[in-house]
């Protein structure tokens, strides 16, 4: 089989495989974690079979000889880039992400017909110094570009909280970040409270619905927002100053966080800004 034509049939599984999970993920992430590889090594192997029996053949063989376009793949990953990060941005979710690969196929398989449509190639020195800054842009934005929607992200979370909120009006309007820790000055003594620590950590759940590790039973826990609510008084206490910390992860090591600090009276004082950390 030709390189080239196993290289294209792995993206193109690729791009169907995330598809497929992204969809399993709605359900159960686990699942859906578990069934990533299996599912694209299937479609693999499997390619061939599918192509008979729906009667198409995609992706075909490159002619022999015929050098890789890399100008091409570097514009049209730039290009797949901005669009997934529009839909990411206008969504407000990471399912734009999933528009990533098939944007790119698209945009490259498809760039011969836009090519003639548009007639890209009659300049040639400008198409070429536009796909040096495209190809500059591309490298940058690989780490730039996850960054800057972490910090959009955090923005548009902390934007939304204002001083004088409580936990119950605060706990239920940020659901969009990766890592939730809440946490408390209550005096803490590590040799005489053991694990009871104040101090919380939750994730939200799709269906509304909290999870957090238990020390007590050692196992995770599925917590409503009334019983999530209850476990924040019981671990952090009443009376003492508390701060909610949210964390937005990307695929660079970076990670961006805001904190949301809470007074003595259990309502919110203040809402420190944005920060990178890694």
């Amino acid at each position: 089989m030709n390189p080239r034509l196993i290289i294209r049939r792995l993206g193109v599984t690729l791009a169907v495989a995330i598809v497929f999970i992204s969809v399993i993920a709605m359900f159960s992430e686990d699942a859906a974690g578990l069934l990533f590889l299996p599912s694209w090594g299937a479609l693999f192997f499997g390619w061939p079979y599918l192509s008979r029996k729906l009667n198409f053949n995609f992706p075909k063989s490159p002619a022999d000889g015929r050098p890789a376009n890399v100008g091409r793949l570097v514009v049209t990953f730039w290009l797949a880039t901005v669009l997934a990060v529009g839909i990411v941005r206008s969504l407000d979710s990471d399912v734009g992400w999933i528009a990533f690969i098939p944007a790119w196929l698209g945009l490259y398989y498809g760039w011969p017909y836009l090519d003639r449509k548009l007639s890209l190639n009659r300049k040639r020195g400008l198409a070429w110094a536009l796909g040096v800054l495209l190809a500059l842009a591309a490298v940058s934005s690989i780490v730039i570009a996850p960054i800057a929607l972490s910090f959009w992200r955090a923005k548009k979370a902390s934007d939304s909280i204002h001083v004088g909120m409580t936990v119950p009006e605060l706990l239920p309007s940020v659901r969009g970040c990766d890592l939730f820790q809440a946490t408390s000055n209550y005096p803490y003594n590590r040799s005489s409270d053991g694990d009871n620590i104040p101090s919380v950590h939750l994730s939200w759940r799709k269906e509304g619905t909290y999870r957090t590790y238990d020390y007590g039973t050692q196992q995770f826990v599925e917590l409503t927002a009334a019983q999530a609510i209850d476990r924040l008084h019981t671990k952090l206490h009443d009376g003492y100053q508390w701060s909610f910390h949210y964390t937005y992860v990307n695929m660079t090591p970076m990670h961006v966080s805001f904190r949301v600090d809470f007074g003595l009276d259990g309502r919110v004082s203040q809402v420190q800004p944005g920060y990178s950390w890694d």
